[in-house]
């Protein structure tokens, strides 16, 4: 990502809605799918807001992430057991229960590369977590700032996995469905007329549009415990090593 974006990144992991409410929806499966006393690795932390957040809630959390400015931020707000990587450096091998992948493969060119080395450094019988941005289609200014490579759909995602016989798919699906139609329409319009008025998705400032954003998304953390979105704006996948 662009150095500038780290100056805010570590309140916009607290306080923007999409993050609040993805976090929500993370936490709700890393209780299901993690035991409460596990050792989790967040590869590509960021300023490391969620380590600190996992945390408060009694895992033994840390994480790493290849920007020095977002892990100075992040160790200047007090949370620990962060760390500065290079590219593509993998954690120890078979040390973690689980490991979180969220927004982070997209970043890699060679994402069988990135897979192969989080599946070695889990434990037998422990967790993969992952996001990723769904549909090249919605290529957008978010991608340009955080130097993306692609955009998945899920079928392509999920071909990577099956490269590796350990990995168990246990929950597939995209999120960020509600909003799709408005999100879709903003990234195709942006494109069409070439708007280059904003550096960021983020950068909307409208205190009623992120509320309205806020209530909409949030149903999606109930929907999400009976059902499985068939598109979106993200995708979720979920793998347990054998």
């Amino acid at each position: 990502m662009d150095k500038e974006y780290y100056k805010n990144y570590f309140i916009l992991e607290k306080d923007h809605w999409f993050f609040k409410i993805r976090r929500k929806i993370l936490f709700y499966f890393i209780k299901k799918y993690v035991r409460p006393d596990a050792k989790v690795f967040d590869f590509g932390c960021g300023s490391g807001f969620l380590v600190g957040e996992l945390q408060k809630q009694g895992f033994d959390a840390s994480g790493s992430d290849t920007s020095q400015e977002a892990i100075s931020l992040g160790k200047q707000k007090g949370i620990q057991n962060l760390e500065v990587v290079e590219l593509g450096e993998m954690p120890q091998n078979g040390s973690y229960d689980a490991i979180l992948a969220l927004d982070v493969i997209e970043h890699i060119k060679d994402d069988t590369e990135v897979i192969r080395g989080l599946k070695n450094s889990l434990k037998s019988g422990g967790v993969l977590i992952t996001t990723v941005p769904a549909y090249q289609w919605l290529w957008g200014v978010q991608d340009e700032v955080s130097h993306h490579f692609r955009r998945y759909v899920m079928r392509d995602f999920i071909s990577v996995f099956n490269k590796f016989k350990e990995l168990k798919v246990v929950r597939k699906t995209y999120f960020n469905t509600l909003l799709f139609p408005a999100i879709a329409l903003v990234r195709l319009f942006s494109r069409w007329f070439d708007f280059k008025n904003r550096n960021s998705d983020f950068d909307i400032d409208n205190n009623f549009l992120s509320a309205v954003f806020y209530f909409v998304f949030n149903l999606e953390t109930y929907l999400l415990k009976f059902m499985n979105f068939p598109f979106g704006v993200s995708m979720l996948v979920i793998l347990k090593k054998k």
